[in-house]
């Protein structure tokens, strides 16, 4: 069997003078929520935004930021929870308790609020009609 000898391209003017004008790749870093939540106002903010959405699993990836920005370990040892555990709870598609959700949200030293949907003015005209 003899092999075939492989034919030099030729370089064409317009490739060349294309690939010198290119722009080389620029390579970002990934985007880590967890970097940005260094304070307890911006971690409430945070938190308040991600459970006012109708998808329960961005509250738990919000939980899962705010964990990482505190340390996995140390919310895990707060809340009584596996470091394991803790990870698979917060983990993308999870079905979490109610109590895990609250005592994790302990551990993180954040709680609850409950606010009306109601715009203010349905709030007036529903409490006159009530009485």
């Amino acid at each position: 069997m003899k092999k075939a000898k492989a034919k030099p391209k030729a370089k064409s003017k317009a490739k060349s003078s294309a690939k010198s004008s290119a722009k080389p790749k620029v390579a970002y870093a990934p985007f880590e929520v967890a970097d940005y939540l260094d304070s307890e106002e911006t971690i409430a903010e945070y938190l308040s935004l991600a459970a006012s959405d109708e998808d329960p699993g961005v509250l738990l990836k919000a939980l899962g930021d705010v964990a990482k920005a505190r340390g996995m370990a140390e919310v895990a040892k707060a809340s009584g929870l596996g470091r394991e555990s803790l990870y698979k709870t917060l983990a993308h598609g999870a079905k979490p308790r109610f109590e895990t959700i609250a005592t994790i949200m302990r551990a993180l030293n954040v709680g609850f609020s409950v606010e009306s949907r109601l715009p203010a003015r349905a709030k007036k005209a529903r409490k006159l009609t009530a009485a």
